[in-house]
Protein backbone atom coordinates (compact mmCIF):
# COMPACT_ATOMS: atom_id res chain seq x y z
CA UNK A 1 0.00 0.00 0.00
CA UNK A 2 3.07 2.54 0.16
CA UNK A 3 2.58 2.41 -3.71
CA UNK A 4 -0.50 4.63 -2.86
CA UNK A 5 2.13 7.64 -2.98
CA UNK A 6 1.95 6.92 -6.56
CA UNK A 7 -0.86 6.28 -8.33
CA UNK A 8 -3.88 7.31 -10.47
CA UNK A 9 -3.78 9.19 -13.78
CA UNK A 10 -3.16 12.44 -11.87
CA UNK A 11 -0.32 10.77 -9.17
CA UNK A 12 -0.86 12.51 -5.34
CA UNK A 13 3.14 12.66 -4.41
CA UNK A 14 2.52 13.43 -0.21
CA UNK A 15 5.29 15.14 0.47
CA UNK A 16 5.31 15.83 4.52
CA UNK A 17 6.52 19.50 3.82
CA UNK A 18 7.78 21.74 7.35
CA UNK A 19 5.65 18.49 9.59
CA UNK A 20 7.92 16.23 11.77
CA UNK A 21 9.70 13.46 10.45
CA UNK A 22 10.55 10.02 11.63
CA UNK A 23 13.10 10.02 14.10
CA UNK A 24 16.17 8.32 13.98
CA UNK A 25 16.67 8.61 9.99
CA UNK A 26 19.39 7.53 7.93
CA UNK A 27 19.43 9.39 5.02
CA UNK A 28 18.58 13.19 4.09
CA UNK A 29 16.27 11.28 1.29
CA UNK A 30 13.13 9.54 1.82
CA UNK A 31 12.82 7.25 -1.16
CA UNK A 32 9.66 5.48 -1.97
CA UNK A 33 9.28 1.81 -3.51
CA UNK A 34 9.54 1.59 -7.25
CA UNK A 35 6.64 2.03 -9.15
CA UNK A 36 6.07 -0.01 -12.23
CA UNK A 37 4.08 -0.20 -15.90
CA UNK A 38 3.74 3.74 -15.41
CA UNK A 39 1.44 5.37 -17.97
CA UNK A 40 3.65 6.84 -20.58
CA UNK A 41 1.83 10.42 -20.43
CA UNK A 42 1.82 10.60 -16.62
CA UNK A 43 1.34 13.87 -14.66
CA UNK A 44 2.67 13.60 -11.21
CA UNK A 45 1.37 15.80 -8.56
CA UNK A 46 3.17 16.89 -5.85
CA UNK A 47 1.21 17.89 -2.91
CA UNK A 48 2.42 19.79 0.30
CA UNK A 49 0.85 20.78 3.51
CA UNK A 50 1.78 24.21 2.94
CA UNK A 51 1.98 26.82 0.02
CA UNK A 52 4.99 26.41 -1.62
CA UNK A 53 6.91 30.01 -3.10
CA UNK A 54 6.40 30.40 -6.53
CA UNK A 55 10.77 31.13 -6.68
CA UNK A 56 11.02 27.18 -5.43
CA UNK A 57 8.92 25.68 -8.27
CA UNK A 58 12.11 24.75 -11.02
CA UNK A 59 14.31 22.27 -12.46
CA UNK A 60 16.90 22.87 -10.42
CA UNK A 61 14.84 21.78 -7.08
CA UNK A 62 12.19 19.16 -8.94
CA UNK A 63 13.51 17.09 -11.97
CA UNK A 64 13.40 14.17 -13.48
CA UNK A 65 16.68 11.62 -14.66
CA UNK A 66 16.44 9.36 -17.07
CA UNK A 67 19.60 6.77 -17.74
CA UNK A 68 20.52 9.47 -20.25
CA UNK A 69 20.43 12.16 -17.52
CA UNK A 70 18.68 14.99 -16.12
CA UNK A 71 15.13 16.40 -17.67
CA UNK A 72 13.86 19.39 -17.31
CA UNK A 73 9.98 18.57 -17.14
CA UNK A 74 7.57 22.04 -16.92
CA UNK A 75 5.83 22.55 -13.80
CA UNK A 76 2.93 24.12 -12.76
CA UNK A 77 1.78 25.48 -9.32
CA UNK A 78 -1.82 25.64 -8.29
CA UNK A 79 -3.69 28.79 -7.10
CA UNK A 80 -3.32 27.69 -3.38
CA UNK A 81 0.27 26.88 -3.61
CA UNK A 82 0.10 23.46 -2.11
CA UNK A 83 0.04 21.29 -5.70
CA UNK A 84 2.99 21.55 -8.37
CA UNK A 85 2.07 19.37 -11.87
CA UNK A 86 5.19 17.55 -13.27
CA UNK A 87 4.59 17.16 -16.85
CA UNK A 88 5.52 14.47 -19.24
CA UNK A 89 8.93 15.04 -21.21
CA UNK A 90 8.51 17.28 -24.53
CA UNK A 91 9.15 13.88 -26.22
CA UNK A 92 7.47 11.65 -24.02
CA UNK A 93 8.41 8.79 -21.87
CA UNK A 94 10.07 5.96 -23.65
CA UNK A 95 8.28 2.67 -23.16
CA UNK A 96 9.83 0.50 -20.62
CA UNK A 97 12.48 2.97 -19.68
CA UNK A 98 13.60 3.51 -16.38
CA UNK A 99 13.12 7.31 -14.68
CA UNK A 100 13.41 9.17 -11.47
CA UNK A 101 11.35 12.11 -9.99
CA UNK A 102 13.11 14.18 -7.26
CA UNK A 103 12.32 17.15 -5.30
CA UNK A 104 15.19 17.85 -3.75
CA UNK A 105 15.21 19.95 0.50
CA UNK A 106 15.69 22.99 -1.48
CA UNK A 107 11.84 23.26 -2.15
CA UNK A 108 10.78 26.50 0.32
CA UNK A 109 7.48 27.26 1.82
CA UNK A 110 6.16 30.70 1.21
CA UNK A 111 7.57 31.70 4.63
CA UNK A 112 11.17 30.93 3.18
CA UNK A 113 11.27 27.48 5.69
CA UNK A 114 12.81 23.98 3.57
CA UNK A 115 12.14 20.59 3.78
CA UNK A 116 13.88 18.43 6.28
CA UNK A 117 14.55 15.78 3.48
CA UNK A 118 14.64 15.24 -0.41
CA UNK A 119 11.74 12.71 -1.68
CA UNK A 120 12.80 10.76 -4.72
CA UNK A 121 10.49 7.98 -6.63
CA UNK A 122 12.20 5.47 -9.11
CA UNK A 123 9.58 4.47 -11.91
CA UNK A 124 8.93 2.69 -14.95
CA UNK A 125 7.05 3.30 -18.26
CA UNK A 126 4.85 0.43 -18.87
CA UNK A 127 6.81 -1.40 -21.73
CA UNK A 128 3.62 -1.91 -23.40
CA UNK A 129 2.52 1.59 -23.60
CA UNK A 130 1.24 2.77 -26.88
CA UNK A 131 3.33 5.93 -28.33
CA UNK A 132 1.18 8.86 -29.30
CA UNK A 133 0.66 8.59 -32.84
CA UNK A 134 1.79 4.71 -33.63
CA UNK A 135 2.16 1.83 -32.11
CA UNK A 136 3.12 0.54 -28.78
CA UNK A 137 6.85 1.88 -28.91
CA UNK A 138 7.94 -0.55 -31.46
CA UNK A 139 10.26 0.30 -34.72
CA UNK A 140 8.42 1.93 -38.07
CA UNK A 141 6.48 -0.75 -39.56
CA UNK A 142 6.94 -3.36 -37.14
CA UNK A 143 3.56 -5.06 -36.41
CA UNK A 144 2.07 -4.74 -32.88
CA UNK A 145 1.31 -8.95 -32.01
CA UNK A 146 -0.41 -7.51 -28.94
CA UNK A 147 -3.85 -9.47 -28.03
CA UNK A 148 -4.54 -8.69 -25.01
CA UNK A 149 -4.50 -5.65 -22.51
CA UNK A 150 -2.18 -6.50 -19.57
CA UNK A 151 -3.88 -7.94 -16.79
CA UNK A 152 -4.42 -5.45 -13.67
CA UNK A 153 -2.16 -5.72 -11.07
CA UNK A 154 -3.73 -6.16 -7.73
CA UNK A 155 -2.04 -3.65 -4.99
CA UNK A 156 -4.54 -5.01 -2.02
CA UNK A 157 -8.00 -6.65 -1.08
CA UNK A 158 -9.98 -4.61 1.09
CA UNK A 159 -12.61 -5.06 3.30
CA UNK A 160 -16.03 -3.42 3.88
CA UNK A 161 -16.06 -1.73 7.68
CA UNK A 162 -18.98 0.51 7.31
CA UNK A 163 -22.99 -0.78 6.97
CA UNK A 164 -23.17 0.90 3.73
CA UNK A 165 -20.14 1.93 1.79
CA UNK A 166 -20.92 3.99 -1.91
CA UNK A 167 -19.27 2.93 -4.86
CA UNK A 168 -18.54 5.97 -7.33
CA UNK A 169 -18.01 6.53 -11.04
CA UNK A 170 -14.77 8.90 -9.85
CA UNK A 171 -12.40 9.57 -7.32
CA UNK A 172 -14.70 12.33 -5.62
CA UNK A 173 -16.84 12.42 -3.39
CA UNK A 174 -19.77 14.35 -5.64
CA UNK A 175 -18.82 11.75 -8.67
CA UNK A 176 -22.10 9.36 -9.54
CA UNK A 177 -23.13 6.85 -7.57
CA UNK A 178 -22.95 3.73 -9.51
CA UNK A 179 -23.41 1.25 -6.57
CA UNK A 180 -22.80 -0.19 -3.24
CA UNK A 181 -21.19 -2.65 -1.17
CA UNK A 182 -22.04 -4.02 2.15
CA UNK A 183 -20.18 -4.63 5.87
CA UNK A 184 -17.70 -7.66 5.23
CA UNK A 185 -17.64 -7.42 1.28
CA UNK A 186 -14.10 -7.82 -0.03
CA UNK A 187 -12.63 -5.94 -2.92
CA UNK A 188 -9.23 -5.88 -5.12
CA UNK A 189 -8.00 -2.84 -5.10
CA UNK A 190 -5.93 -1.74 -8.31
CA UNK A 191 -4.77 1.71 -7.38
CA UNK A 192 -4.87 4.77 -4.88
CA UNK A 193 -5.88 8.32 -5.29
CA UNK A 194 -5.05 9.82 -2.32
CA UNK A 195 -8.29 8.08 -0.07
CA UNK A 196 -9.85 6.92 -3.26
CA UNK A 197 -9.74 3.15 -4.21
CA UNK A 198 -9.65 1.98 -7.62
CA UNK A 199 -11.62 -1.19 -7.69
CA UNK A 200 -13.82 -3.11 -10.67
CA UNK A 201 -17.56 -2.77 -10.24
CA UNK A 202 -19.56 -4.68 -12.58
CA UNK A 203 -16.69 -5.19 -15.19
CA UNK A 204 -16.32 -1.00 -15.00
CA UNK A 205 -13.52 0.96 -13.20
CA UNK A 206 -15.09 2.31 -10.38
CA UNK A 207 -13.87 3.72 -6.70
CA UNK A 208 -14.61 3.69 -3.15
CA UNK A 209 -13.50 5.53 0.25
CA UNK A 210 -10.70 4.05 2.19
CA UNK A 211 -11.20 5.24 5.15
CA UNK A 212 -14.32 2.54 5.52
CA UNK A 213 -12.38 -0.51 4.57
CA UNK A 214 -9.44 -2.73 6.25
CA UNK A 215 -6.60 -3.10 3.87
CA UNK A 216 -4.37 -5.89 3.37
CA UNK A 217 -1.31 -5.33 0.63
CA UNK A 218 -1.43 -8.66 -1.57
CA UNK A 219 0.60 -10.96 -0.62
CA UNK A 220 2.21 -9.22 2.53
CA UNK A 221 1.74 -9.13 6.25
CA UNK A 222 -1.45 -7.89 8.38
CA UNK A 223 0.63 -4.28 8.92
CA UNK A 224 2.85 -4.30 5.75
CA UNK A 225 2.44 -1.10 3.73
CA UNK A 226 -0.21 0.34 6.65
CA UNK A 227 -0.14 3.88 7.04
CA UNK A 228 -0.56 4.45 11.04
CA UNK A 229 -0.52 7.27 12.63
CA UNK A 230 1.08 8.04 16.26
CA UNK A 231 0.53 10.61 18.45
CA UNK A 232 2.48 11.53 21.17
CA UNK A 233 0.02 13.49 23.67
CA UNK A 234 0.62 17.03 24.73
CA UNK A 235 4.52 18.76 23.91
CA UNK A 236 6.31 21.79 24.30
CA UNK A 237 4.63 24.46 26.52
CA UNK A 238 1.69 21.95 27.23
CA UNK A 239 3.72 19.17 29.54
CA UNK A 240 0.79 16.88 30.51
CA UNK A 241 0.50 15.30 33.56
CA UNK A 242 3.48 15.49 36.00
CA UNK A 243 4.58 13.83 39.52
CA UNK A 244 7.73 12.82 41.13
CA UNK A 245 9.67 14.18 38.32
CA UNK A 246 7.75 12.39 35.42
CA UNK A 247 6.75 14.54 32.50
CA UNK A 248 3.89 13.24 30.87
CA UNK A 249 5.16 15.00 27.15
CA UNK A 250 8.49 12.84 27.54
CA UNK A 251 7.00 9.92 28.50
CA UNK A 252 4.62 10.03 25.04
CA UNK A 253 7.17 11.03 22.57
CA UNK A 254 9.83 8.65 23.71
CA UNK A 255 6.97 5.50 24.03
CA UNK A 256 5.79 7.09 20.51
CA UNK A 257 8.58 6.97 18.51
CA UNK A 258 9.55 3.06 19.95
CA UNK A 259 6.45 2.21 18.86
CA UNK A 260 6.97 3.84 15.50
CA UNK A 261 10.27 1.72 14.89
CA UNK A 262 8.95 -1.38 15.77
CA UNK A 263 5.85 -0.78 12.94
CA UNK A 264 8.63 0.31 10.37
CA UNK A 265 10.35 -2.88 11.06
CA UNK A 266 7.48 -4.91 10.54
CA UNK A 267 6.77 -3.02 7.02
CA UNK A 268 4.41 -0.37 8.33
CA UNK A 269 4.69 2.85 7.15
CA UNK A 270 4.59 4.95 10.90
CA UNK A 271 3.67 8.61 10.77
CA UNK A 272 4.38 10.98 14.12
CA UNK A 273 2.57 13.60 14.62
CA UNK A 274 5.85 15.02 16.44
CA UNK A 275 9.17 13.91 16.49
CA UNK A 276 10.31 16.39 19.33
CA UNK A 277 9.18 18.91 21.91
CA UNK A 278 6.81 20.74 19.59
CA UNK A 279 2.86 21.81 20.58
CA UNK A 280 -0.08 20.60 18.20
CA UNK A 281 -3.81 21.71 19.01
CA UNK A 282 -6.29 18.93 18.43
CA UNK A 283 -7.16 19.72 15.57
CA UNK A 284 -4.29 20.22 13.77
CA UNK A 285 -3.51 16.47 14.84
CA UNK A 286 -6.82 15.04 13.44
CA UNK A 287 -6.12 16.78 10.19
CA UNK A 288 -2.62 15.91 10.10
CA UNK A 289 -4.01 12.01 10.13
CA UNK A 290 -6.47 13.17 7.36
CA UNK A 291 -3.14 15.20 5.33
CA UNK A 292 -1.56 11.80 4.83
CA UNK A 293 -3.66 9.49 4.02
CA UNK A 294 -3.77 6.99 7.28
CA UNK A 295 -5.27 3.73 7.74
CA UNK A 296 -5.44 4.26 11.44
CA UNK A 297 -4.92 7.07 14.29
CA UNK A 298 -3.48 6.02 17.54
CA UNK A 299 -3.03 9.01 20.53
CA UNK A 300 -0.39 7.95 23.41
CA UNK A 301 -0.70 9.55 26.80
CA UNK A 302 -0.39 8.87 30.61
CA UNK A 303 -2.38 9.86 33.26
CA UNK A 304 -2.59 11.39 36.49
CA UNK A 305 -5.20 11.40 39.66
CA UNK A 306 -5.20 10.42 43.74
CA UNK A 307 -2.03 8.33 44.50
CA UNK A 308 -4.04 4.96 44.69
CA UNK A 309 -5.51 5.15 40.71
CA UNK A 310 -3.25 2.84 38.80
CA UNK A 311 -3.10 0.75 35.51
CA UNK A 312 -4.08 1.22 31.66
CA UNK A 313 -6.74 2.11 29.72
CA UNK A 314 -7.65 2.29 26.11
CA UNK A 315 -10.39 4.68 25.35
CA UNK A 316 -12.62 4.90 22.03
CA UNK A 317 -15.64 7.11 20.57
CA UNK A 318 -18.80 5.01 20.42
CA UNK A 319 -20.50 8.35 19.23
CA UNK A 320 -18.60 8.96 15.96
CA UNK A 321 -20.08 8.64 12.83
CA UNK A 322 -17.41 6.30 11.22
CA UNK A 323 -15.29 3.46 11.80
CA UNK A 324 -17.29 3.30 16.03
CA UNK A 325 -16.85 -1.35 15.92
CA UNK A 326 -13.14 -0.64 14.14
CA UNK A 327 -12.10 1.67 17.05
CA UNK A 328 -13.73 -0.36 19.68
CA UNK A 329 -11.75 -3.83 18.53
CA UNK A 330 -8.36 -2.13 18.18
CA UNK A 331 -8.18 -0.35 21.40
CA UNK A 332 -9.52 -3.44 22.88
CA UNK A 333 -6.32 -5.48 21.09
CA UNK A 334 -4.12 -2.96 22.54
CA UNK A 335 -5.47 -2.98 26.00
CA UNK A 336 -5.33 -7.01 26.10
CA UNK A 337 -1.49 -6.35 25.51
CA UNK A 338 -0.93 -3.47 28.79
CA UNK A 339 -2.27 -5.94 30.44
CA UNK A 340 -1.39 -9.12 30.05
CA UNK A 341 2.58 -7.92 28.20
CA UNK A 342 3.43 -5.57 30.56
CA UNK A 343 1.64 -6.54 33.78
CA UNK A 344 -0.78 -2.88 34.07
CA UNK A 345 -3.62 -3.03 35.96
CA UNK A 346 -6.98 -3.28 33.77
CA UNK A 347 -8.77 -0.41 33.96
CA UNK A 348 -10.85 -1.36 30.45
CA UNK A 349 -11.84 -0.04 27.19
CA UNK A 350 -14.46 2.52 27.58
CA UNK A 351 -15.90 5.09 25.29
CA UNK A 352 -15.21 9.36 25.70
CA UNK A 353 -15.57 12.03 23.40
CA UNK A 354 -11.59 12.55 23.30
CA UNK A 355 -11.22 15.54 20.45
CA UNK A 356 -8.88 13.32 18.92
CA UNK A 357 -10.84 10.04 17.89
CA UNK A 358 -14.06 11.75 18.08
CA UNK A 359 -13.37 13.68 15.40
CA UNK A 360 -11.18 11.56 13.52
CA UNK A 361 -13.35 9.54 10.79
CA UNK A 362 -10.35 6.55 10.94
CA UNK A 363 -9.97 3.91 13.47
CA UNK A 364 -8.81 5.80 16.08
CA UNK A 365 -7.65 5.52 19.98
CA UNK A 366 -6.32 7.28 22.72
CA UNK A 367 -4.07 4.82 24.85
CA UNK A 368 -3.40 5.90 28.60
CA UNK A 369 -0.71 3.58 29.50
CA UNK A 370 -0.36 4.18 33.23
CA UNK A 371 -0.69 6.91 36.13
CA UNK A 372 2.28 9.00 37.11
CA UNK A 373 0.77 9.59 40.74
CA UNK A 374 0.67 5.98 41.18
CA UNK A 375 4.47 4.96 42.53
CA UNK A 376 4.02 1.76 40.92
CA UNK A 377 2.99 2.75 37.32
CA UNK A 378 5.54 5.63 37.33
CA UNK A 379 8.16 3.47 38.27
CA UNK A 380 7.54 1.53 34.51
CA UNK A 381 6.66 5.11 32.89
CA UNK A 382 9.95 6.10 33.99
CA UNK A 383 12.06 2.48 32.74
CA UNK A 384 13.58 2.07 29.40
CA UNK A 385 12.90 -1.38 29.96
CA UNK A 386 8.90 -1.46 30.24
CA UNK A 387 8.63 2.07 27.83
CA UNK A 388 10.11 -0.58 25.27
CA UNK A 389 7.35 -3.11 26.65
CA UNK A 390 4.70 -0.69 26.21
CA UNK A 391 5.84 -0.13 23.02
CA UNK A 392 5.60 -3.59 21.77
CA UNK A 393 2.17 -4.05 23.01
CA UNK A 394 0.32 -1.39 21.23
CA UNK A 395 2.51 -2.53 18.18
CA UNK A 396 1.44 -5.91 18.95
CA UNK A 397 -2.35 -4.75 19.26
CA UNK A 398 -2.19 -3.28 16.16
CA UNK A 399 -1.30 -6.27 14.34
CA UNK A 400 -3.74 -8.09 16.46
CA UNK A 401 -6.27 -5.62 14.89
CA UNK A 402 -5.45 -5.97 11.25
CA UNK A 403 -5.38 -10.08 11.78
CA UNK A 404 -9.03 -10.02 13.10
CA UNK A 405 -11.63 -10.22 10.67
CA UNK A 406 -14.54 -7.83 9.94
CA UNK A 407 -17.62 -9.03 11.44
Amino acid sequence: MTARLFVGSLLSFLVLVFAPMMAHAETNWVEFPDKSNVAIDKEWTITFNTPISPDAVNNQNIYLKSVSGKLNPELTLSNDGKRITVQPPDDGYKPGGYYALYVTQEVTSQLGKKMEKGYKQMFQIDPNAEVPGGGSGSEPGEEDTTEEPEEKTVLSTGTVTADILNVREKPTASSDKVGALSRGDSVKIYDFEDYWAEIEYNGKTAYVHKTYMKLRKEGGTAVEGQRIVVDAGHGDHDPGAQYGGAIEKEINLDVAQRVAERLKKLGATPILTRDNDRFLTLDGRVKYAKDVNADLFISIHANAAYKGAKGAEVFYSAEKLSNVEESRVLATKIQNHLVDDVGMYDRGVKSERFYVIHHNTLPSVLVELGFVTNDGDRAKLQSNYYRDLFSKAITDGIVDYFEEPVK
